[in-house]
């Protein structure tokens, strides 16, 4: 058998071509030479490089996010200025009625003790005519007077106490003419964009008979009965019904709601029922099948 010949290195161009010639040869050098880490550094580049990758699109969701609290943010504080402000006005409003209140107990206090003043008249002109008899005519005449103008003051009590029981039920006659005429004023502005006329306020009595018929669970009911606005109206010769929900800034629980109105009232009585939101803004990427939008115009 033939031995191999020995291989001669002389210089480091031979040593090129015995690798060259010797694949095997060049890889067990090559581990030899770098070693285990350095071999597995470019595994661990692509590694790192896909975890950086990772981080940028989570560092690009933070900065998503952190866009969407800001926005969330500026309306907050719109609406805690727009809270702050009708607390003033409210905070007013309860001022004056204190005001008003003081003075009605003030004049009640008056009257109290005109009436006490007038009483203790009273009796001590009747002790006098027991003591007195004697001139019975003239205290009699005396008498006569005083009850008079205690009978006269009694009258002007009566007058003023029936005056404020009058105010005070006109006063709340104006409120609920101030709340229906509202909503009178929404359902006509409704109406107009929707191309309807005549439109007739639907009451909550009414909703109930209609939540009775359709056998509406309790939640469901009292959220039908309690709806923002329900009104008919006339869509060219066809009487039509219109479910509303009314909120400063409309989110998708409004769509749901006026949706489910709609659907209910249209059940309930036969007529096609729009579904409407109305307010000053609404949310982004709300669900608006079947619903329309009208915007309140600022008064």
């Amino acid at each position: 058998m033939t031995q191999a010949s020995p291989t001669i290195i002389n210089d480091i161009a031979d040593l090129y071509r015995i690798l060259d010639e010797q694949p095997q040869w060049k890889e067990a050098l090559r581990n030899q030479i770098l070693g285990a880490e350095l071999l597995a550094v470019p595994q661990r580049l692509a590694q790192l490089t896909e975890q950086i990758h990772e981080l940028r699109e989570f560092m690009g969701q933070l900065a998503q996010t952190a866009a969407e609290h800001t926005r969330q943010l500026v309306e907050l504080r719109q609406i805690t200025e727009e809270h702050t402000r009708q607390l003033v006005e409210l905070r007013q409003t309860a001022e004056e009625h204190t005001r008003q209140l003081a003075e009605h107990t003030r004049q009640l206090t008056e009257l109290t003790a005109q009436v006490k003043e007038l009483r203790a008249i009273a009796e001590e002109n009747t002790r006098q005519l027991v003591e007195l008899r004697q001139i019975a005519e003239s205290q009699a005449r005396q008498l006569e007077d005083h009850t008079w103008h205690l009978a006269d003051m009694r009258r002007i009590s009566e007058n003023h106490t029936a005056r404020m029981d009058r105010m005070e039920s006109d006063f709340g006659e104006i409120k609920g003419m101030l709340a229906e005429s509202r909503l009178d004023r929404t359902s006509l502005l409704i109406a107009a964009n929707l191309d309807l006329y005549r439109p007739v306020l639907v009451p909550n009595s009414e909703l109930e008979e209609y939540a009775q018929q359709l056998g509406l669970e309790r939640s469901t009911r009292i959220s039908f009965v309690n709806a923002d606005l329900v009104f008919t109206a006339q869509f060219r010769d066809t009487t039509v019904g219109c479910a509303v929900e009314i909120s400063w800034t409309i989110d998708q629980r409004d769509l749901d709601r006026a949706r489910r109105n709609a659907e209910l009232f249209q059940q309930a009585t036969g007529a096609r029922t729009y579904a409407v939101v109305t307010g000053q803004r609404y949310e982004d990427n709300l669900y608006w099948q079947e619903v329309q939008w009208v915007q309140l115009r600022d008064r």
